[in-house]
């Protein structure tokens, strides 16, 4: 895992504008105070795919959306991920905005680099361990798949009992906060590393062009 320099700027809103050595300075702690206080933990489950309707075998979850069924279209099966970087480090954001905001609005995006640094190294994990292409991670919330399924990936992986993730009912978020629940398809076609490239980023097949967040 690593926290980028250029991607914590990103998510603070930077766009190229020259900043001040007092920001360099906060910026490097901000990354140290994250990298301390984070605590990675994930949970990781394989299954087949049912192709009518488009769901998890044996696990009472059907996948919902059209854009899911695109991007599984030529997957027999599915790996579906959980990961958290813990509580300890939104109590030391929490603290932060009291007595230093702006070291604590830098910590917060120095996390969210941190849990997407973090599942970017649990999928080339799993990648390592398959001879076929995954899919790109697809998050509930992307595109017509609902937030109200992120209810049952933590059934399934039981999050709560194995990395302290919960959920809430009504609103489908997570706590903590910076968790990340998703699925990656094993493709049967043949492996094609160019295909793989262009479609890895999550920024470049999703239709939202004007999130402030998107990458070039």
């Amino acid at each position: 895992m690593k926290i980028e320099k250029s991607e914590l700027l990103r998510y603070l809103g930077y766009r190229g504008q020259q900043y001040d050595d007092n920001i360099e300075r906060n910026i490097d702690r901000a990354i140290d105070i994250c990298l301390e206080k984070i605590t990675p933990r994930n949970v990781i489950k394989k299954f087949s795919l049912v192709k009518e309707p488009l769901s998890l075998k044996d696990a009472d979850m059907i996948l919902q959306g059209n854009d899911i069924a695109k991007h599984l279209e030529d997957c027999n099966e599915a790996y579906i991920l959980g990961a958290t970087v813990g509580f300890e480090i939104e109590r030391t954001v929490d603290k932060l905005m009291k007595d230093n905001p702006l070291l604590g609005i830098m910590v917060d995006s120095a996390s969210i680099c941190a849990i997407e640094s973090y599942c970017d190294d649990l999928c080339e994990q799993i990648q390592s361990l398959n001879t076929k292409r995954l899919t790109w991670r697809f998050s509930c919330g992307y595109g017509d798949f609902p937030l109200a399924q992120q209810k049952d990936f933590v059934r399934l992986l039981e999050m709560q009992k194995r990395i302290g993730v919960f959920i809430n009912e009504d609103s489908f978020m997570m706590s903590p906060q910076k968790s990340v629940t998703a699925i990656m398809g094993v493709k049967e076609s043949a492996k094609d590393d160019a295909q793989y490239k262009r479609c890895v980023g999550k920024c470049g097949n999703c239709n939202n062009v004007k999130c402030e967040y998107r990458r070039n």
